[in-house]
């Protein structure tokens, strides 16, 4: 009988050999093995923001708490489980001098990995174990001459694939076993690329698409303050990526503190309002990158748009709304975009207990859609301080995004995030962290800039 090793194995099935003597009574028939345990993997320092799983294997995505004045570069680590999740995953980091900022798993088991120095990208493509088949930098000529909408003076560095606020401005998504890259450049624009692969000559190149010209992006800044709990403080140059089983392929920006609308507007000929400055914008393409047009979210205050997933037969694009100027006004939004479909979408709020937001979305069996986050925090009106505590956020919610139920979770101490979701052998896996910093938790004591973070399997009671 095999057992957990550490803090994660599966148990194995025990295989009782039947005595064979003589006579005619049958042999004595042995119970079946129990169940394994569920999986649980509990990790100090680190918080699991993404998890993405197969038949055989999870993969999760590990973030270090980083100080504000570092969020720029985040410092992230890919773990790959075992073969059935069994035994402690294999830890792969950055190459010196790089930032890991994504991965996609593949149908073969196989993963491609990007990483990020201030100026350049990097892929990688890894076995279904973790092991490096290939690496390859990353070139995009065209970008340093794709348009900017302003006076071109402001760009600091427009030759980057990079802009120069931050790192994290680029995102995977697979696509069977090649894969699509977005990211934002120097010049501020945003570029989708199809990315053919073959193990003979590596990741190349299928089509590029302008998503968005390059538009002018104010910063954000806080007077105090040691951490970023959201991320919100350079959210307007992240963008989110996804793709559909058919090929299909979707990306939402934020559209607060940009120029992102009336470039949009001017570049693409379409219908926008100039001065929309609240909301995202959400892109579509075609498997052979097809423009199908942009929709239009906007949520008239300010918001973040922080998931993008596809869920059956549209997309889920959601994250947090500023519904009202109090301590408590921030609620999480879901968004449920068709296929195809561009113009103007509608969204659903979510009202729970004190603020809100929403990380991640996934589709039920049956439908029902589960959606993951934070609840119970409250934030400066005026500003950006987050408070300490936080619960974990699960609810299931309808087909067309309604509230069903609020599923518990146990919440550790002082803030607690629930970042992701992935079916796993009949159940969930979930992502997040406990014990995390508020914005000020460690003004005083750096060691307090820490958190705990956790793979967890759930299952839904009326599974």
């Amino acid at each position: 009988m095999s057992r957990r090793q550490g803090l994660l194995a599966l148990a194995g099935l025990g295989l009782s050999a039947c005595g064979g003597g003589g006579g005619s009574a049958p042999p004595p028939v042995e119970p079946p093995p129990p169940p394994p345990p569920p999986l649980q993997l509990a990790v100090n320092g680190r918080a699991v923001v993404k998890l993405r799983s197969s038949a055989s294997r999870w993969v999760g995505l590990v973030e270090r708490a980083r100080p504000l004045e570092e969020r720029s570069r985040p410092e992230r680590e890919l773990w790959v489980s075992g073969p059935q999740g069994q035994g402690s995953p294999r830890v792969l980091t950055a190459e010196a001098g790089r930032s890991l900022l994504d991965f996609a798993l593949h149908p073969s088991g196989e993963l491609s990995l990007l990483q990020a120095s201030d100026r350049a990208l990097f892929l990688q493509r890894r076995s279904a174990s973790g092991d490096l088949l290939h690496e390859q930098a990353f070139a995009d000529p065209q970008a340093a001459s794709d348009p900017f909408m302003d006076d071109p003076l402001q760009l600091r560095d427009p030759t980057a694939l990079l802009p120069h606020t931050t790192r994290d401005a680029a995102r995977l998504a697979p696509l069977g076993e090649d894969l699509a890259l977005a990211f934002r450049s120097g010049r501020q624009a945003v570029v989708l690329h199809r990315l053919g692969w073959r193990a003979a000559a590596g990741f190349e190149p299928q089509w590029r698409r302008l998503v968005e010209p390059g538009v002018a992006i104010g910063a954000r800044f806080v007077t105090s303050g040691s951490f970023d709990p959201f991320k919100s403080l350079d959210h307007q140059w992240r963008l989110l990526l996804d793709s559909g089983p058919q090929g299909q392929l979707a990306v939402a920006l934020s559209l607060d503190f940009t120029e992102l609308a009336a470039g949009h507007g001017a570049y693409f000929g379409e219908p926008i309002d100039p001065e929309l400055r609240t909301g995202a914008l959400l892109t579509q393409y075609a498997p052979d990158g097809l423009r199908l047009g942009s929709t239009v979210l906007n949520t008239q205050q300010r918001s973040e748009p922080h998931a993008l997933r596809w869920v059956g037969t549209r997309w889920a694009l959601a994250g947090r709304v500023r519904s009202q100027q109090t301590a408590e006004g921030w609620d999480a939004y879901l968004a449920l975009l068709p296929a195809g479909a561009a113009g103007v979408a509608q969204y659903r709020v979510l009202q729970l207990d004190a603020g809100e937001l929403i990380f991640d979305v996934a589709a039920q069996a049956d439908g029902r859609l589960l959606v993951a986050g934070v609840s119970g925090y409250t934030q400066n009106p005026a500003g950006a301080s987050i408070s300490e505590a936080a619960n974990p956020l699960l609810a299931q919610l309808d087909a067309e995004g309604r509230l069903l139920q609020r599923l518990a979770l146990p919440a550790g101490p002082r803030h607690n995030q629930l970042r992701s979701l992935s079916p796993w052998q009949g159940a969930w896996l979930l992502g997040g962290l406990a014990d995390g910093p508020g914005t000020h938790s460690a003004d005083a004591d750096p060691s307090l800039l820490r958190h705990d973070g956790y793979v967890r399997e759930w299952r839904a009671a009326s599974a």
